[in-house]
């Protein structure tokens, strides 16, 4: 049951509105940042626990089904990230990945020639991160853990919608941020022309994993709030997806029965294949400290 403190946007503490309803969730969008959020008091207080080998090995109904099998296809939209990242001239080649799973981006970017370490809030997945990355994977909160120094770039790829406390995350990659350091976001734009055709059948609601779902303009004007600059850098992302991915992806959506079974186990099958994708429902954000 939603109560008054649920309906304020956890991003700017204005009252949000009923926007969308889905998998039992109420979810609201923000009358002043236009935002949309998972009012407070409905998230499962042990959310977290939720982050664990399970979510990226097919044993939870959301996630990845098997993402270490789909490494090949994963390190190359990492690759591809990094490249971005470097023609925006950071100040320098330390960067620290946020939600780091099993490492594949730190391995990325490591082969690539950065000083790369992590932070997992999962801690079988950070120690698992740790070995196949060969770097330093800190697991827990990234908000609160310890870290040495400062990075010339950050990374938060499909992980700022999932914080409990955005703002915090975003403050904190500031503060951790080198002079003209990048942080480098990405997520789905809600304001997106396939966003707004799919309504709820789109893929990225997916409340309680999924607790923000951010505009474009929203996401800038929050970042601006944590300390960045106004030099943004914009690109709509598209990806390559395993085409157990995409089966685990459609199981999501269809009803109980022989149909939904069916995709879930052809999704843990590991079939060879990867589709590239661009609906422009997806942006990266580069955003520089002063």
């Amino acid at each position: 049951m939603l109560d008054s403190n649920g309906a304020i946007c956890g991003l700017c503490g204005a009252p949000g509105v009923p926007w969308r309803r889905k998998y039992g969730f109420e979810l609201l969008r923000c009358t002043r940042c236009r935002n949309g959020f998972v009012p407070k008091n409905l998230i499962p207080a042990d959310l977290e626990s939720m982050y664990s080998r399970a979510y990226f090995e097919g044993g939870e109904a959301t996630g990845y089904p098997t993402y270490l099998a789909d490494s090949h296809v994963i390190s190359k939209n990492f690759a591809r990230r990094l490249r971005f990242i470097e023609k925006l001239g950071p100040p320098g080649r330390r960067i620290l990945d946020v939600g780091a799973a099993y490492g594949l981006l730190l391995r990325t970017a490591r082969e690539a020639g950065w000083d790369a370490s992590g932070v997992e809030i999962a801690e079988d997945c950070a120690e698992e991160a740790t070995r196949i990355s060969g770097t330093r994977v800190v697991a827990g909160d990234f908000t609160k853990v310890s870290l040495d120094g400062t990075f010339d770039a950050i990374v938060m790829l499909d992980v700022i919608e999932h914080l409990r406390d955005p703002m915090a995350g975003l403050r904190r990659a500031c503060e951790l941020l080198s002079p003209r350091g990048l942080l480098l976001i990405e997520t789905n734009d809600i304001d997106s022309p396939w966003a707004k055709f799919m309504g709820n059948r789109w893929w990225f609601l997916d409340p309680p994993q999924h607790l923000f779902y951010f505009s474009l303009s929203g996401l800038k004007e929050r970042l601006r709030e944590a300390g960045f600059s106004d030099e943004f850098h914009v690109r709509r992302a598209g990806r390559r997806v395993s085409a157990s991915n995409l089966l685990f992806k459609l199981s999501g959506g269809a009803p109980e029965g022989p149909i939904k079974r069916g995709l879930v186990r052809a999704s843990q099958s590991n079939v060879p294949v990867s589709l590239y994708f661009n609906f422009g429902d997806a942006v990266l954000v580069a955003a520089r400290k002063p």
